[in-house]
């Protein structure tokens, strides 16, 4: 048993040496055929995809009334080895001279797929060929008119906005950031007109957190807001159980007449916003005396008004016993 452990000892480095000579021989083959096929591939005419940059150079004064593109497409047919170096370098971006293609007449800012494509052609190599740009052509309203701060109305949304059974929305948590935005026409009263801009509506059910979601400005013809997205934030809380005691109070009580109540008061749960518990909503519990039969000896009670957060208001018991003084 010694011997065949001495033996196998012997041949474990010689197999490791083997292995290592042959790893690094195949390797090499792999490296050589890898670079072989690169070298033919990239010295091969190839299409390609490339993603331009695009930069809008204007004066100050000047605002344009669509949101124009971060980026658009451009299919190049080119070698590869160009491509290749595009792999190794931030993405090429153009810019386009505003007082180099507005139009004073329409207000409008025109860069036609000819000129577009001119513009284009500088990031490229002279060599290479454009097939396709996408978009391929602008055409954009400008206004050199000052913007309006407004602020954002997101209250018509909450309607579609709904919790689960045992949760509220907080109103006083309710706001967008930013809660205004800056709104821009080439029509003076059109800006007049507009005192507040609108957020697109947001369906959410069942709601059990609070919620935090980019939410879009609505649009108006001829008209841009910025920023035009907004993040609405709505807060969303448990309902909690309270009780009270409440003193029952009696209505139209004819002159003359005292309706005594047995008991005084009653105990009435309800369920109110978390943030709410430590200032509970004004109960009112209430007898009329226009309810009263005289041939009972009990008289129906009910929740009066309310004010403040509140649901699912109990009374504990729907009579109490009475007694009629007269004076």
């Amino acid at each position: 048993m010694s011997w065949l452990s001495d033996k196998l000892k012997n041949i474990k480095p010689s197999l490791r040496r083997l292995t290592s000579k042959d790893t690094a021989l195949f390797l090499f083959f792999v490296v050589m055929a890898a670079a072989f096929w690169m070298l033919l591939t990239f010295n091969t005419q190839m299409t390609h995809d490339v993603t331009v940059k695009l930069k809008v150079k204007k004066p100050t004064n000047v605002t344009l009334l669509q949101e124009l593109p971060e980026t658009f497409v451009v299919t190049v047919k080119d070698r590869g080895t160009a491509f290749l170096k595009s792999y190794f370098h931030s993405s090429p971006s153009i810019e386009i001279d505003f007082n180099k293609y507005y139009d004073e007449k329409t207000h409008s800012m025109i860069v036609t797929p000819s000129q577009l494509a001119s513009e284009v052609r500088k990031v490229f190599r002279r060599e290479a060929s454009l097939i396709k740009i996408s978009p391929d052509s602008f055409n954009v309203k400008y206004t050199t008119l000052p913007g309006k701060k407004v602020p954002v109305n997101w209250e018509e949304n909450l309607k579609s906005i709904t919790t689960d059974r045992q949760y509220v929305i907080n109103p006083e948590e309710v706001r967008t950031d930013p809660d205004s935005v800056i709104v821009y026409s080439q029509d003076r009263a059109t800006l007049q007109n507009i005192t507040e801009v609108d957020i697109a509506t947001v369906e959410v059910d069942n709601l059990t957190t609070s919620l935090d979601k980019k939410v879009l400005i609505k649009t108006i013809n001829n008209v841009r807001a910025i920023p035009n997205k907004v993040t609405l934030h709505v807060a969303v809380e448990p309902l909690i159980k309270k009780e009270q005691e409440v003193t029952i109070s009696v209505r139209n009580q004819p002159y003359g007449i005292n309706v005594l109540l047995f008991p005084k008061s009653v105990k009435v749960s309800y369920l109110l916003p978390q943030s709410k518990y430590q200032s509970p909503p004004t109960l009112t519990v209430v007898a009329d005396y226009n309810d009263i039969d005289m041939s009972s000896k009990k008289v129906n009670i009910k929740v009066g008004e309310v004010s403040g957060a509140y649901s699912n208001v109990i009374i504990a018991t729907d009579s109490v016993d009475y007694v009629i003084e007269r004076f």
